[in-house]
């Protein structure tokens, strides 16, 4: 029988542009949005939490995509219902109807959320483990860099279109680049989801898969690390609420956020994944965590300047691009090859890097209205909860020796 190739690990920067909407809908479109209807940085703290809880609960729902139809389908399907829930958002007025912009925009995350699952299960079922951190890099470009220039073209479309047609730009930015799944062949195998069988016995498997991680000492450090405040950058999720604090005008927060922020965050993550391909992915993790903190109290030594603002912000970028390209081969090597459960065990670990992404941002805002409003001290919290995880996480996978084994150059082509 002719081996299955493998997909190129490039084609999940595509597939990974619907779920990149999502995410920065919640970072980029809605705190621009909020600040620009009146509303303090502190309280968009509190919207971008609530639109983070879905991800928190998402492995509860995600075993659907493992037993139900293909993951090719749902991913299609689930970038289409996604997009129309975050297109009729960006048609409300959000000074006038918070609650309707919020509730989409909610559900809109508990739909494309499903998405990222989708890929996440692709990529442990079809990328061999010397090209995760390739696979984690391309993902991430799709993720991120992809997602945020979506959303910047909305930021600007939407004070140029009418509603209806910002909804269906939309609806296309989201929807097509999901199309590229359909280049990506799933395992033959008889025993997978996709395989005519009734849900009640792949339940079995996909049980014994998920436990496989949770009660084993790499699954369960994995997720330790995973909901750590180690590279979250949760700072991205209020940038383009603080031109205000930098004396920065939209044009320049919309630039070094928009096409120049989705460069370096596309930069970062080659430059991470190649690297995870050659080293401990989780010593990689942890560095990620430790550059995010230099970069943010470089940033909170300086006085708060547009000249600040714009470098600080372009290499915290940077930095996180290096930080998800990390997370996600750390997610791939956790969960293995098993494919029964292959997107509820992805979901599991994503779930726990979202809610640490939810309370570090939460700690940060929270450091930011207790000091007086203070971008430094927003950018000093940060710093510490990255440069405290790091110390103790390093320390308990020393103890246990649970950093897992270093990698080797991968050989050319997949």
């Amino acid at each position: 029988m002719r081996q299955r190739k493998a997909p190129h690990p490039w084609l999940f920067a595509l597939t990974a542009i619907p779920y990149g909407v999502g995410g920065n809908f919640t970072s980029l479109l809605m705190p621009s949005f909020a600040e620009d209807a009146g509303y303090h940085l502190d309280k968009i703290g509190w919207f971008t939490t609530l639109l983070f809880v879905p991800t928190w609960v998402q492995f509860l729902y995600t075993p659907v995509i493992d037993l139900f139809g293909s993951r090719r389908n749902w991913l299609i399907g689930l970038a289409l219902l996604g997009a129309l829930c975050f297109g009729g958002a960006c048609a409300i007025p959000l000074a006038t109807h918070l609650t309707a912009f919020l509730g989409l925009a909610f559900v809109g995350q508990v739909i494309s959320g499903l998405v990222g699952s989708c890929n996440g299960a692709l990529m442990a079922t079809t990328i061999p483990d010397e090209h995760r951190g390739s696979a984690g890099a391309a993902y991430n470009v799709g993720n991120i860099s992809g997602g945020a220039v979506v959303a910047f073209a909305l930021i600007w479309l939407h004070n140029v279109l009418e509603p209806w047609a910002l909804s269906l730009i939309t609806v296309a930015l989201m929807v097509g680049p999901s199309l590229a799944v359909l280049a990506i062949v799933p395992p033959a195998d008889p025993t997978v989801p996709q395989a005519k069988r009734r849900a009640s016995e792949l339940w079995g498997p996909m049980l014994r898969d998920v436990r496989k991680v949770l009660l084993s000492k790499s699954g369960l450090t994995g997720i330790l690390l995973m909901l750590s405040p180690v590279g979250t950058v949760a700072l991205t999720n209020s940038f383009t609420g603080m031109k205000a604090d930098y004396q920065t005008s939209a044009f320049a927060a919309g630039l070094v956020n928009g096409i120049v922020g989705a460069a370096l965050t596309a930069l970062g993550a080659s430059i991470g994944g190649w690297i995870c391909d050659r080293q401990n992915r989780r010593a990689m993790y942890l560095l990620s965590g430790v550059l995010t903190a230099v970069v943010a109290l470089a940033i909170a030594s300086q006085a708060p300047t547009r000249e600040v603002y714009i470098i600080g912000v372009s290499a915290y970028n940077l930095v996180t691009g290096f930080c998800f390209a990390a997370f996600t081969a750390t997610v791939l090597e956790t969960i293995g090859h098993g494919d029964a459960a292959a997107g509820t065990k992805y979901t599991l670990c994503t779930a726990a890097g979202n809610v640490a992404i939810a309370y570090v941002n939460f700690v940060d805002t929270r450091a930011y209205s207790h000091w007086s409003n203070s971008a430094q001290a927003l950018f000093t919290c940060d710093a510490l909860l990255n440069i405290g995880g790091a110390a103790i996480l390093a320390f308990v996978f020393w103890r246990l020796g649970s950093f897992g084994a270093s990698k080797h150059p991968p050989e050319l082509g997949v």
